[in-house]
């Protein structure tokens, strides 16, 4: 699928609180503005400010958009088996999913061709020695699949986003997950 040619993008970020997937959704967004979109964001998670379920979501498009929420995701990037659960199944037949192989159980991880099953966690903790930046290596991975942003763009609101003292090894951590696609 070719998702800069789409009219609208819908993108949901789902794992547990605590992975920084709305710092994730968050950066995409403004990478995504930066590139020409309009944008939508939400967020959605239990009582549980960590632990607990949580989502994030984006709509990008060229036009206006009047939708307020993410239905059906043409691109869904999952880091926790809670999460997977809960919206793998609320997907299109065609949509892109990541996935973090490090923490979804493999028997339930749907055999498709749109399905790829990452070891972000654990590459991530081999590489940088900790695994705080998981999320910003799932965007490398996005975007090394999807092409829907430039990588200029992606560095420059990562950079805007994230603490100053942390702008290195969460640089290194979205590299890493772009490699995984090479």
């Amino acid at each position: 699928m070719k998702f800069t040619e789409q009219e609208k993008i819908e993108i949901r970020f789902s794992g547990t609180g605590g992975q920084g997937l709305v710092l994730a959704s968050i950066i995409l967004a403004e990478a995504l503005m930066m590139d020409g979109f309009n944008i939508i964001t939400g967020e959605s998670h239990g009582i549980e400010a960590r632990g607990g379920a949580s989502s994030a979501e984006i709509i990008a498009s060229k036009k206006e958009i009047f939708d307020l929420s993410v239905t059906l995701p043409d691109i869904l990037v999952t880091l926790s088996q809670q999460a997977y659960d809960k919206y793998g199944k609320k997907i299109k037949k065609d949509t892109l999913v990541i996935l973090d192989s490090s923490l979804i159980k493999s028997e339930s991880i749907s055999d498709s061709e749109n399905v790829h099953a990452l070891p972000l966690t654990r590459l991530v903790r081999e590489e940088l020695g900790t695994t705080l930046p998981t999320n910003i290596c799932s965007l490398g991975a996005l975007v090394g699949i999807s092409k829907i942003v430039s990588m200029d763009s992606l560095r420059k609101a990562i950079l805007n986003r994230v603490p100053k003292n942390s702008g290195s090894i969460n640089l290194k951590a979205f590299e890493l997950g772009f490699s995984l696609i090479k």
